[in-house]
């Protein structure tokens, strides 16, 4: 019995005589508390940016504002370049259509009919209709337009126009064979050409069921209105 118990009693005389060991055991569990403390402080410095960062972050703010100011005061200065630039073409573009215009009305100043034959207007009465078989020249669409439009509205002959040039102005998709020689109808050839830059030249040419002219004019920039007159009635 007496050597079973031997080593439980040195092991106790060996604790009573160390008592720091046993004091710094008791004291260990501390050292977990006071890095627990260091790393909460170490959060709230990382949260809480120092005087220097926060000079930092103030100056950037301020460098972004001032870049942010020169971009916008460089649109500006480009939108008024712009608009100079605008004013300057409309300038332009007015003073050119001023020249334009003078110098065609200089051009249509210069006016002249000359009729060759008229054994129309006199016997005008005669004939019931107008036929457009020709139109030549430049802009031939054009003229197809304006011819339709002074023969449709006019209290003059019937219009027709079986042509397929400007299909708008197209009376009739199929005529009659016959229908061109019927005595109280009439057939009109048109053409045109330029003069220079804004003058027109015109050959009008009427001729009768039988192939025979009874009127035949050259216009130089005479309006379609006058030209046509013979056919509407309007000629005095």
């Amino acid at each position: 019995m007496i050597r079973l118990h031997f080593p439980l009693a040195l092991l106790a005389a060996a604790i009573m005589a160390h008592p720091a060991a046993a004091q710094s055991n008791v004291n260990r569990p501390q050292a977990t508390d006071v890095a627990l403390s260091c790393l909460n402080d170490c959060e709230q410095h990382v949260c809480e940016p120092s005087r220097e960062e926060r000079r930092k972050m103030d100056a950037e703010a301020r460098m972004l504002d001032a870049s942010a100011r020169r971009a916008q005061a460089a649109t500006k200065v480009l939108q008024a370049q712009r608009a100079l630039i605008r004013e300057e073409q409309r300038r332009v573009q007015a003073s050119r259509q001023a020249t334009l215009s003078e110098a065609k009305q200089r051009e249509w100043e210069h006016r002249r009919a000359e009729v060759k034959i008229d054994r129309l207007t006199p016997h005008l009465e005669s004939y019931s209709a107008i036929v457009l078989t020709s139109v030549t020249g430049v802009n031939a669409k054009q003229s197809v337009a304006q011819i339709a439009e002074v023969l449709s509205t006019e209290n003059g002959l019937d219009f027709v126009n079986p042509l397929k040039l400007k299909r708008k102005y197209r009376t009739h998709r199929k005529l009659d064979p016959g229908f061109v020689y019927r005595p109280d109808v009439l057939r009109a050839s048109f053409h045109r050409e330029t003069l220079h830059e804004f003058g027109r030249f015109v050959h009008l040419i009427v001729r009768d069921h039988r192939g025979k002219v009874v009127y035949d004019a050259r216009f130089e920039n005479v309006h379609f209105a006058e030209m046509l007159a013979p056919l509407t009635g309007a000629a005095g």
